[in-house]
């Protein structure tokens, strides 16, 4: 059996300065995150790498996505820049749900171009989002640097499935619109969590008499938060993985140790 730990990813997610800059770059509308959230570096660090992603209403997928990618050893320590200016996204390191262009090679990860049908494979087969992409190229790395183990280890590859399975796909599926039942046929994905829908309500709202750009990025970093969070909740998945061992006797108690009070 094996053990994960989880105060080192809180502590990130929690160690972050919470300025957000507006940079003169003419009309583009620019809007930097320039917390460096989850950056694996000092936050004092200058940015080695900027990752870019629409401005506008957010939803799960994105939030996530730049979450998610901050984790990783080629992103850490990058700043994320909220645009739809085409000229501006091309300059940057890597770029998510927008810009109509599906390239690993170039870390471009958008899914709404005509004839996107990329799927996480392992015989899931919706339709993935920005989310699910990153999860698909950086899935493995992200969950072998927390267990501490190789991505080639086993236990790695057992917990990059069932965090798919239990949390990931119904992400993928809800940002795509596809619908959890078909008529009495089995769910087509497994959902967990409202947590697409408690994203969405972090939007701002028409009433808002605060609706400049500046709020919308907080309003941003909050989702990101939000969807880190509960991505690094390694508990949804312990049940799927003792089945899949067959541990025997089954578990009936656990006992770790609080973050908080130890």
């Amino acid at each position: 059996m094996w053990a994960i730990t989880r105060g080192g990813f809180y502590r990130k997610l929690l160690n972050f300065p919470k300025t957000i800059s507006r940079p003169l770059m003419g009309t583009s509308n620019l809007i930097r995150v320039s917390s460096l959230a989850y950056s694996t570096g000092s936050p004092n660090d200058v940015p080695s790498k900027r990752v870019g992603t629409h401005s506008g209403s957010f939803h799960c997928d994105e939030a996530l996505g730049c979450f998610m990618i901050c984790l990783t050893n080629k992103f850490s320590n990058s700043e994320i820049v909220r645009t739809r200016d085409p000229k501006v996204l091309e300059g940057f390191d890597a770029v998510l749900d927008v810009g109509g262009v599906y390239d690993p090679s170039r870390d471009r990860y958008d899914h709404h171009q005509k004839g996107f049908e990329e799927v996480f494979g392992h015989g899931f087969n919706t339709k993935l989002s920005s989310a699910g992409l990153v999860y698909k190229h950086f899935g493995k790395e992200i969950i072998a640097k927390e267990l501490q183990l190789g991505e080639d280890h086993p236990d790695v590859q057992r917990l990059f499935l069932a965090i798919y399975k239990n949390f990931m796909e119904a992400i993928d599926a809800i940002d795509n619109g596809i619908n959890q039942f078909d008529t009495d046929k089995p769910p087509r994905y497994v959902n967990n969590t409202n947590l697409s829908s408690r994203v969405g309500r972090l939007n701002l709202d028409w009433l808002d008499h605060n609706q400049s750009p500046e709020k919308e990025n907080e309003d941003f970093q909050q989702a990101m938060a939000l969807a880190g969070s509960e991505f690094l909740d390694w508990k949804l998945h312990i049940f799927e993985l003792e089945e899949e061992m067959k541990v025997d006797p089954p578990i009936k108690y656990v006992l770790y140790e609080d973050d908080r009070g130890k």
